[in-house]
C-alpha cells in the first residue's frame, strides 16, 4: 500500500464476503451490492463504499476521513478514501463485517 493510490474496494469487499457466512455479492449495473438472508448492508460503486451501519455507528464513523452519510438514510455510511493506507483498508474492512453483522438489525 503506497498511500497515494485508492484502494480496490471491489477486491476487498469481495474477499470479506467470501470469509462471511450468508454473504452475498450481486453485480447491479455498475455496483456490487452484498446481502445477508436477502437484506442488503453495503454496497460498492467505483470509489465508493456505502454501507448500513446502526445510525449511531455511522454518524461515529464521520470522525473519520472521506466519510459521509447518505442524506436520504443516516444509517448509510458512504466512505470514498482517497488513499490507500493501511488505516484506510482497516476501516473498509471492519465497516463491511460490522454491516454484516447488523443487517437484520434494520
Amino acid at each position: 500500500m503506497t498511500g497515494d493510490t485508492k484502494p480496490d474496494l471491489v477486491a476487498l469487499c469481495a474477499a470479506c464476503a467470501a470469509e462471511l457466512e450468508d454473504a452475498t455479492g450481486l453485480a447491479d449495473g455498475a455496483a456490487a451490492v452484498y446481502t445477508r438472508e436477502g437484506v442488503e448492508f453495503a454496497r460498492v460503486e467505483g470509489a465508493t463504499l456505502r454501507v448500513r451501519l446502526p445510525v449511531d455507528i455511522a454518524e461515529a464513523a464521520l470522525n473519520t476521513p472521506d466519510t459521509k452519510l447518505d442524506p436520504d438514510d443516516r444509517g448509510w455510511l458512504m466512505f470514498s478514501p482517497s488513499s490507500d493506507e493501511r488505516h484506510v483498508i482497516d476501516r473498509a474492512t471492519a465497516w463491511f463485517r460490522l454491516a454484516w453483522k447488523h443487517a437484520n438489525d434494520h
